[in-house]
């Protein structure tokens, strides 16, 4: 007998009364069949969230390289040149805060790749996800706070301490983000992206090429956000990442047990 598409390959083959339905689901959980419409639905909510995250990364890093020395809490390509310019002013300074970026960031990401990915929740965004994103957010709010408390001017100490808060909650945003895997689209740098924009576009327009310059324009629209707000009233720049973040995790799937065909 033909196996309907779609079907786990691991559930026999044969008739049933029951819906189709995705992998077996935890213990105590419902089956929740998978219908097309839901699948798209699961894809929209995922690349809106993963809009909304990449905002936030604009907006760290702006905050970062205005308000803490010149260096990046999400863009570690930028860091690991500015730790290498040493004919620069103040190069050992400047190296110690890029370090330390990285450092945070690598944390972030080690915590992220480490956490159990329980696939829980739907299949393009597992319950993993959702964790990952709260912790990142409860970073993001102690950034904020050392950030107002200081009136958006913080000391030498303060301003690496904040770096290596808010590198380690953009490295958990960046695990998070592949744990997603939604047309290989990042938040917290965007080169690849846009490498993959124009690759693909060579052989015509898609919905994948849609995400991936949604992306690239929620970048520079967070950092413009933070930026602006940093000169119109510094000690609330801080408040533009952690509400994007909330923002995302208010849009996330929260469809249980739906699993994606092709993941």
């Amino acid at each position: 007998m033909t196996r309907p598409e779609g079907e786990d390959p691991a559930v026999p083959v044969g008739p049933s009364s029951e819906p189709a339905s995705g992998p077996a689901p935890a213990s105590g959980e419902k089956p929740v069949p998978v219908r097309a419409s839901e699948t798209r639905s699961v894809q929209r909510r995922s690349h809106v969230a993963l809009v909304l995250l990449t905002l936030a990364a604009g907006a760290m890093d702006a905050i970062a390289f205005l308000g803490l020395g010149g260096v990046f809490t999400a863009n570690m390509t930028g860091n690991l040149i500015l730790f290498a310019l040493a004919g620069r002013e103040d190069w050992v300074l400047h190296a110690l805060r890029s370090g330390l970026a990285c450092a945070g960031f690598c944390m972030g990401l080690l915590i992220g790749f480490r956490m159990p990915g329980r696939h829980r929740g739907s299949a393009s965004w597992p319950l993993t996800v959702t964790r990952l994103l709260w912790a990142d957010l409860a970073l993001q709010i102690v950034f904020l706070a050392g950030w107002a408390l200081s009136g958006g001017a913080p000391g030498p100490a303060v301003v690496l301490a904040l770096i290596g808060a808010g590198s380690c909650a953009m490295g958990m945003q960046a695990a998070a983000a592949r744990r997603v895997d939604l047309a290989g689209i990042t938040t917290t740098f965007v080169t690849g992206t846009l490498t993959a924009l124009f690759e693909t576009s060579a052989s015509g327009w898609s919905t994948d090429n849609r995400r991936r310059a949604a992306i690239v324009v929620a970048l520079v629209l967070g950092a413009l956000c933070a930026s602006l707000l940093l000169r119109l009233a510094p000690p609330w720049a801080a408040v533009v990442a952690p509400v994007f973040t909330l923002l995302a995790l208010v849009v996330h799937p929260h469809v249980r047990g739906v699993r994606l065909r092709g993941h």
